[in-house]
Parts: structure tokens; C-alpha cells; sequence
């Protein structure tokens, strides 16, 4: 190779080793600057009384919610996740099954279970200002009479909610993903905070910490489960130590400080104020924006109107998610949240950096864009000047051992710590071999999983890139 070309490439690598010294250096103060200030919230809440939940569920004033549930041919499970539903705990709710065009037996199967009659007479309607899906017909069942379904013609998951949402009359609609199992006291607890609120205090939104349904308990007993049916394979575990870590760092951590912008939670599981999704014109139902594109507009709508709306999140589980349990459901999963991210970010590009917009445009949506959405590139790209660099001698060896370490510390020991409180913190048993299992695994993800991960969320990226030069090419963008 010519002389001048390895000059250039050195320079490039140097250069990108120095960059990324910078930038692991300040993510890693950042995440244990976040990760202690969780802690010690918890610490602090560990020794309080938890909130009469029997005084809320008689508290006449509990402000009432409509439960939003779009399914998709769903005949196989439809009738376990309605039954599920049916067991809230809760003052005053109504379940609004939205069936979205399913070519299956999920709408026979809701009308001979649960005695689906058409409404005849004229039924509640909103008024959302958003183009929605054909309606087929609204039926009440004759079993419950809190339970709606909606037939419709397909038009998607937010379509969907779009529909749910004008059909809805309560005050407070809470969207409930397809993958997602709530807790039986999942209501009371996600609507402590509007109960609690102090007057003149307005809650638009609300969620909380989301567990794993098929790894929920994964090293503890569990009665009627035999210890083979409760082993759970690697790609398990990590998801769980993810799921731990995100709680602690993204939930807690950036609540603590009054930046957190529910950015996944709410597509599981979450609750809002229905006249303010009114006023931002429901879901977006564009395929590549996510719930977290409501999230950002309606803290961009709460400061444009000057109202003191909060978004709050509870470190209190409310319901569990069945996570992938394949490389290729995990790629899936993970390439769709990125694309998800990133068309989010995109549609709200407006608030970055806008300091009208307060923490979300200065701290929120940076944030975001630094550590989530260019994170995996950041890290992917610095392994592979690493290796470069040592394979061609063109770089400090001692820098590229400190790059590594700093890389490992990035994610397998924060991983590592995180797990270590919430076992300190939980009330489930677990035994020294658990804790020592679950200690390596955490200690490993920087050598096998995060980079996988990293990749599938890179993937996820591109798809979008090729969707907008796409557009651009047919005058769409």
C-alpha cells in the first residue's frame, strides 16, 4: 500500500480512537451517574409503606379507564389474554378489544365466548380529527358489560388505537401491547400518580417498569414448575439483565432527574390523558414511528400551550412481555425498534437542541440520539478500528487495551452492577449458584450479546435509510 494512504489511514484511526475514548469516558460517567441515582431513590422507597391499594380500588373518585387492545388474528389466544383482562382489579374500567381486520377465527371466537351482540343504537364517539379505519361493527357482550369489541378493516396497530380511542368514554385510555400480560393491580398502580397528584397538577401520562413473561422468575421457585421447564437459554437471560439494566438506568435513573420519556414502556404498556391525545391528533400510523413519537409530541404540545403537564414513570412492575426466544425473533424485534427510534426522532427532529422545549429538547432527545440510536454504530465501528488498528501496528497499544477496557466497562460490569442491586433489592430467593450464573452472564454480554444486538439495531437503521431514499426517489420525502 502506498505510504501516504497508511499515513491517512493511521490518522483516521488514531483520530477514531481518541473520539471514542472521549465519548466512552463521558457515557459511562453518565450511566453511573443515572445508575447511583437510582439506587439511592430506591433505598430510599425500600422502607416506605406502599399505598393502600384496597383504598383505591373502593375510592369512588378513581378516575375511570378505558382499556385499548388491538389484536390481529389472534383466534389461538384471544380468549386466555380477554380473561386476563377480565381479572383487573380496578374502580371502574371498560376493555376495548379492537379486532383489526383478522382473517381467522378471532372475531367468531370473541362472539361465541363472550355473547357479542351488535349495538343497535348510536355509539359514543369522540370526534378524533385523524383519518381511521372502516369501521365493520361495534358489538357489547351480553356476559360483561364492560367489554367492547370492535370489528374493522385492517389498517394497523395505531389505526387501531386511533379507533379504540374514539370509541372510548372514559377520561383516561391505556394502550396495551400484543405481546403484553398486565398485572391484576396493573391500574391501581400506574394510576397512583393521578391519584396522588397535588392540585393544579396535571398527569398526561404514565407507565412503569415492564418484567419478561417467559424469563419473569427466571432463577427463582415457582410453584407447579419443575426446574428443567424453568431453565431458560442464554439469549434469556441477557434480555433479562437488559430488561434490569434499563430499568434501573433509562426508568429510575432518568426519572430521578425528571428526563425520562417512557421511550419503550409506553408501547407495552401506558396510560394518557385522552383530551390531550385529542389535541395532538391520536397515533401517528406511519409504520416506521413508534409510541414514543406520541410521547415526544405530547411534551412538545404541553410546552408549546405553556401547561405544567408531568409524564411519569413507576419503578413498580405493571405487566410483563413475552421476549424473543430466537436470534431471528430477537433480530426482528430489535431491527423494528430501531427503525421505530429513528423515524420517531426524525418526525420530531424539531425539538433537538431546542431549549423552548426544556430537558426533552436538551438532554431527552440527545440523549437518544447519542447513545440509542448512534450507540451500536459508535461501538461496532470502534471494534473494528480496534482490531485494524492492532493488526496493523498503527496505534498505541496501551490506548487500545484502555479502549477495551472502557468498552467492557461500558456494558458487561454496569450490566453486572445492575443485577447485583436488584437481586440485593428483590424479594425473590435466589440461591448462590443463581446469583453467580446470573453474575458471569452479565459479565459476558460485552463478547457475544451486545455486539449481536448491535448489529440487528445497525440493520434496523439501514432499513430506514433505504425507506427514506425510497421516498425521495418516488417525491414522497
Amino acid at each position: 500500500m502506498d505510504e501516504r494512504w497508511i499515513n491517512m489511514l493511521r490518522s483516521l484511526i488514531v483520530a477514531w480512537h481518541e473520539g471514542i475514548l472521549i465519548y466512552l469516558i463521558l457515557a459511562i460517567v453518565m450511566f453511573s451517574v443515572l445508575f447511583l441515582a437510582a439506587v439511592r431513590m430506591l433505598i430510599r422507597q425500600r422502607d416506605v409503606d406502599s399505598l393502600q391499594y384496597d383504598e383505591m380500588l373502593n375510592e369512588e373518585l378513581a378516575p375511570p379507564v378505558s382499556l385499548l387492545v388491538p389484536v390481529y388474528n389472534s383466534e389461538n389466544m384471544i380468549v386466555d389474554r380477554v380473561e386476563r383482562l377480565l381479572e383487573t382489579q380496578y374502580a371502574l374500567y371498560e376493555i376495548i378489544i379492537i379486532n383489526d381486520g383478522s382473517q381467522d377465527g378471532t372475531m367468531q371466537q370473541l362472539m361465541d365466548t363472550y355473547d357479542l351482540l351488535p349495538i343497535q343504537s348510536k355509539v359514543h364517539y369522540s370526534g378524533l380529527e385523524r383519518e381511521i379505519g372502516q369501521i365493520r361493527a361495534v358489538y357489547r357482550s351480553m356476559v360483561h358489560c364492560h367489554l367492547l369489541v370492535i370489528d374493522k378493516e385492517y389498517g394497523g396497530h395505531m389505526d387501531s388505537l386511533n379507533v379504540g380511542i374514539n370509541m372510548s368514554q372514559y377520561p383516561y385510555v391505556a394502550s396495551i401491547g400484543q405481546a403484553t400480560v398486565l398485572e391484576r393491580d396493573a391500574l391501581v398502580k400506574i394510576m397512583k400518580p393521578v391519584m396522588s397528584a397535588l392540585p393544579g397538577e396535571e398527569i398526561v401520562a404514565c407507565s412503569g417498569r415492564v418484567d419478561m413473561a417467559n424469563g419473569k422468575y427466571p432463577f427463582t421457585s415457582i410453584q407447579g414448575i419443575t426446574s428443567s421447564e424453568r431453565a431458560l437459554s442464554p439469549l434469556l437471560i441477557m434480555q433479562y439483565i437488559e430488561y434490569v439494566r434499563a430499568f434501573l438506568i433509562s426508568g429510575i435513573g432518568l426519572v430521578r432527574y425528571n428526563i425520562n420519556i417512557l421511550l419503550f414502556t409506553s408501547q407495552a404498556f401506558g396510560v394518557f390523558k385522552k383530551n390531550r391525545i385529542m389535541e395532538i391528533g391520536g397515533y401517528n400510523t406511519d409504520s416506521h414511528v413508534g409510541h414514543i413519537e406520541l410521547v415526544m409530541r405530547l411534551h412538545k404540545h404541553m410546552k408549546q400551550m405553556k401547561e405544567p403537564g408531568r409524564i411519569i414513570y413507576i419503578p413498580d412492575p405493571i405487566c410483563s412481555v413475552n421476549v424473543p426466544e430466537s436470534w431471528s425473533q430477537l433480530l426482528k424485534q430489535r431491527a423494528g425498534w430501531h427503525r421505530q427510534l429513528a423515524g420517531s426522532l426524525w418526525e420530531q427532529r424539531s425539538m433537538i437542541g431546542n431549549p423552548q422545549y426544556g430537558w426533552m429538547g436538551m438532554v431527552s432527545i440527545p440523549y437518544f440520539i447519542l447513545v440509542e440510536l448512534m450507540g451500536p454504530v459508535l461501538e461496532i465501528a470502534t471494534i473494528i478500528f480496534l482490531i485494524s488498528g492492532m493488526w496493523l501496528q498503527i496505534v498505541d497499544v496501551k490506548l487500545c487495551l484502555v479502549l477495551a477496557l472502557l468498552l467492557v466497562l461500558y456494558g458487561s460490569l454496569l450490566s453486572a452492577c445492575a443485577v447485583m442491586f436488584e437481586i440485593w433489592s428483590s424479594r425473590r430467593a435466589y440461591t448462590f449458584r443463581e446469583v453467580t450464573r446470573l453474575f458471569l452472564y452479565a459479565c459476558s454480554e460485552t463478547f457475544w450479546f451486545r455486539p449481536m444486538n448491535n448489529v440487528f439495531r445497525i440493520y434496523g437503521l439501514l432499513q430506514v435509510v433505504g425507506y427514506g431514499k425510497k421516498n425521495s426517489k418516488h417525491g414522497k420525502g
